[in-house]
């Protein structure tokens, strides 16, 4: 586990998934690339069937980019993947964005404008943008509040109906 409870996993060339701890606990011998955390493993698992199939050109693990010089800030992304056409792009897979992440990512953009970055979350099995799942997240809160709002009302209605009766 690190600090955002996340088990950590190593997955192998071939594309099994080992949970760190059993391998450890087990006294496996494994040997793959180590992730910290289940959803970058699984993503790792998609990029190798991309690539296995000729949907990407090729993908590489944990790519470092330094931010700044002095004092050095560097960010070590999850993957840069190679598309056919030869663009690339970065991925992060994130189960909680931090504020660090927050700034990384604003002094990322501003040093490299022209490389696009994809920051994913895994929720109900699939790899969706960050984006998108705070804005559903919204969506479900506006809801819930409207709902409870209505509620509310139909409370008060009902209390002030029966005191009025109770005249």
């Amino acid at each position: 586990m690190n600090k955002y409870n996340a088990t950590k996993v190593i997955v192998t060339e071939d594309g099994t998934l080992f949970t760190e701890w059993i391998v450890k606990k087990h006294e496996l011998d494994v040997t793959g690339k180590r992730f910290d955390s289940v959803a970058e493993g699984e993503y790792y698992q998609f990029l190798l069937q991309q690539r296995k199939y000729g949907e990407i050109k090729d993908f590489e693990c944990h790519p470092k980019f330094v931010l700044q010089e002095k004092p050095k800030i560097t960010y070590i992304a999850d993957f840069m993947v190679t598309e056919l056409d030869g663009s690339r792009r970065v991925v992060d897979i994130k189960g909680v964005e931090t504020s660090t992440f927050r700034v990384k990512l604003k002094l990322f953009q501003a040093k490299y404008p022209t490389l696009p970055i994809d920051i994913l979350i895994k929720k109900r099995g699939e790899f969706i943008p960050l984006a998108q799942y705070k804005k559903e997240k919204a969506a479900r809160k506006r809801a819930t509040n409207a709902l409870k709002k209505r509620a509310d009302e139909g409370r008060k209605q009902n209390a002030n109906q029966i005191h009025r009766n109770q005249k």
